[in-house]
């Protein structure tokens, strides 16, 4: 996978007003906090923690909700909930001020924390980041986030197997068991929420609040130095050249992902986007290069 996984993480909790919020880290220097995809956990990101660790302080929350983070106690709606549950896990770390990455239904939460408290972001990096607030977006994530209700005959069990790449050739087979274990804990009482987000269950809390966040509305908000990473060809890159047009102080990079090998556990609606384990070493060091002069800038 050409990953970096020396770094030694620590694991943690931070207790916020609506719930703990469990995290890794490694590293030491100014606070890069990385928002993850959905429905994965700060997990995903910790393979590649050590492209970074060794020149900052890598902080990776897992999304209230998800993971081991706790459930908040009403259904989130919002964007803003997201994001202020994300200024909660700042402030419980004491972190007043951080360079902010976020990747798809993170950049999502990232843009909108970086326009409501620009004080608190030096410098922004959106991994993949598009816009699904109308129709179209909607009806792609209700037919891609989903609820299996339990059965006694474990049945849903076989279902999720498949859904995350157990049956499929050349499967690795420890990658399959991580999003097994994760999405059964998402899974798990999906019923309580159909009134709210349908038969996406609980897997679809940020998926339903990002298909009602106007992107484009909140974009002009960023002040912070922004970096826009895109695979070159990428599904998601239709929309590259809107965002550097309307966040002020943005720049982007196009990475090269047509020749990239898509792991089988990848789900279908994934393949053909970019992801970080495709080409780390140029990801890495697009990301380094921005945050090192960002740094600069902005002391």
């Amino acid at each position: 996978m050409g990953t970096a996984t020396g770094a030694d993480v620590t694991r943690g909790f931070v207790k916020t007003p609506h719930g703990h919020v469990e995290y890794r880290e490694a590293g030491e220097g100014e606070p890069l906090v990385i928002l993850h995809t959905t429905p994965s956990t700060s997990e995903q990101y910790q393979p590649l923690f050590g492209h970074f660790s060794h020149r900052y302080r890598v902080i990776a929350p897992t999304t209230i909700g998800y993971g081991q983070s706790d459930r908040p106690p009403e259904p989130y709606t919002s964007v803003r909930e997201f994001s202020q549950a994300l200024s909660w896990f700042l402030d419980g770390l004491g972190l007043a001020r951080v360079h902010l990455f976020g990747a798809k239904t993170g950049a999502q939460i990232a843009i909108d924390l970086a326009g409501w408290q620009p004080e608190r972001v030096r410098s922004l990096v959106l991994d993949e980041p598009f816009n699904y607030c109308n129709e179209e977006g909607r009806a792609l994530h209700g037919r891609i986030h989903r609820y299996y209700p339990e059965q006694p005959d474990g049945s849903h069990l076989v279902a999720i197997w498949k859904r995350v790449g157990g049956d499929r050739p050349g499967a690795d087979l420890a990658e399959v068991n991580r999003s097994l274990m994760n999405l059964l804990a998402i899974n798990a009482g999906g019923d309580d929420v159909r009134g709210i987000y349908g038969d996406m269950g609980w897997e679809g809390a940020g998926p339903y609040a990002i298909c009602r966040f106007p992107t484009f509305e909140h974009t002009p908000l960023v002040r912070a130095p922004a970096l826009v990473i895109h695979g070159s060809e990428s599904r998601l890159r239709s929309l590259h050249e809107r965002f550097l047009e309307t966040i002020p102080n943005a720049r982007g990079v196009l990475i090269g992902n047509a020749d990239a090998a898509e792991p089988v556990t990848r789900a279908a609606h994934l393949r053909g986007q970019f992801f970080a384990t495709q080409a780390p070493g140029e990801w890495s060091g697009a990301i380094l290069r921005f945050l090192d002069e960002a740094g600069r800038a902005t002391p």
